[in-house]
């Protein structure tokens, strides 16, 4: 169970592998860096990210990551943590969980329920400590973070350097709103 505290998400901008996934679904390099393109994306949303109400920020320790989280945090005079078990999932990994599709029980074992089981370790670590936290990753973890969730009304699969704001909803169901 994910701790239920309202928190801030945001994919890291683009890198070239990003450009040539539709073309070639091999896994990319662990550590592929921003290319032009993602870190004006990140430029871009750097004002959204500086009025937000954060206490916190977490990311994957990725290098697109950090340099997405870089650009877009100067202002926000709070603690970073880099948090392991928020790095991507392979691109075998992602096939399987966009296969599964989005309501589907997961697996009760296998790279998907094993990636699964990582985020969450890795969001409660992030939601322990002061929030609302933003966190900066990956969109496999998007996507699992919306499973872990049950988000609805909410695309899973988002685009790079997008702000979304996740809180629990008046019914006590968690919702999931882009800020731009």
């Amino acid at each position: 169970m994910i701790t239920r505290k309202e928190f801030y998400f945001v994919r890291h901008g683009q890198t070239d592998h990003n450009i040539l996934e539709g073309q070639n679904k091999k896994d990319h390099p662990d550590d592929t860096p921003l290319n032009d393109t993602g870190r004006n994306q990140a430029r871009r949303i750097e004002p959204v990210i500086s009025s937000l109400p954060v206490q916190t920020v977490c990311s994957s320790p990725l290098k697109r990551v950090q340099e997405t989280k870089e650009i877009i945090t100067p202002k926000l005079q709070v603690s970073h943590h880099v948090i392991v078990n928020l790095g991507e999932c392979t691109a075998q990994t992602w096939r399987e969980m966009v296969q599964l599709g989005m309501y589907a029980p997961l697996p009760s074992e296998g790279v998907v329920r094993h990636f699964i089981d990582r985020i969450r370790d890795g969001m409660s670590q992030a939601l322990s400590l002061p929030g609302p936290s933003l966190i900066v990753a990956h969109g496999g973890v998007h996507w699992a973070i919306c499973h872990l969730m049950n988000i609805e009304e909410h695309e899973w699969v988002i685009d790079n350097c997008v702000p979304v704001h996740f809180s629990l909803g008046d019914t006590g169901k968690w919702i999931a709103k882009k800020l731009i």
